[in-house]
């Protein structure tokens, strides 16, 4: 997983360059295509709506990243431009999978052995986001925003002492999520672009065992990249 990560994120920075380029040979050949609101004339990704996939790699933080690999994303937007605002409504997929499926641990001061299993933990997302916009160059856009929305997840994992007396947490919840979110924007046809996003990402994993339950709270830190189709 960690040779898939550094792959992903050698991919996303290809991107990154190869985009930077086309902005920079638009700047040079034309300012008509330019994204900024105001008196520069430009229409493009400054109003009106837009459809975009893409993907990412999420990476846990914290005690998430204890017990779960990075795992990769896929998701799906419907966009709102207006003018230096951007409004989205977003849904999103990813499996998480643990870093050990089965652990083995001596009881200390006994001769008990705890078994853990663990599953993968999907994960299925909808949010709605917003972000400000400032326009650094012709087809070039910076922004700042945040995600709010529910998380809908599957956790299991069981334990079991000496053969027996398995206990198991497994089932679907929903939870709050949230997330900052920074990123860069650009054109490559009047029509196209490519958004490439950082954000980090809040939530809490409900866990039930018998009539008790808990709240464990995770977060992730993601990056990734869409195609956006303007129309």
């Amino acid at each position: 997983m960690k040779k898939t990560t550094f792959c992903f994120t050698l991919f996303l920075i290809g991107i990154l360059f190869c985009g930077s380029n086309a902005a920079l040979a638009q700047h040079h050949s034309t300012r008509a295509l330019t994204y900024g609101g105001g008196g520069s004339g430009a229409v493009n990704f400054s109003d009106g709506w837009g459809a975009a996939i893409g993907t990412g790699i999420e990476i846990p933080q914290g005690d998430f990243n204890y017990a779960f690999k990075p795992s990769i994303n896929f998701n799906a937007s419907v966009y709102r431009f207006l003018g230096p605002f951007t409004a989205s409504l977003n849904l999103g997929y990813t499996n998480f999978k643990p870093d050990e499926y089965f652990i083995s641990e001596a009881v200390e001061g006994s001769d008990s052995n705890v078994n853990t299993y663990y599953a993968d933990m999907p994960v299925i997302s909808a949010y709605g986001g917003l972000a400000y916009n400032i326009d650094v160059a012709d087809n070039f856009r910076v922004y700042g925003g945040v995600n709010l929305g529910l998380y809908f997840t599957e956790f299991a994992v069981a334990y079991e002492i000496d053969d027996a007396n398995s206990f198991v947490y497994d089932k679907w919840s929903q939870s709050l999520y949230y997330a900052p979110k920074v990123g860069i924007i650009f054109p490559v046809t009047p029509k196209l672009g490519i958004s490439i996003e950082s954000k980090y990402n809040f939530f809490s994993q409900k866990l039930t065992l018998g009539e008790a339950s808990a709240k464990q709270n995770w977060s992730a830190l993601s990056l990734g990249a869409q195609l956006v189709f303007k129309f």
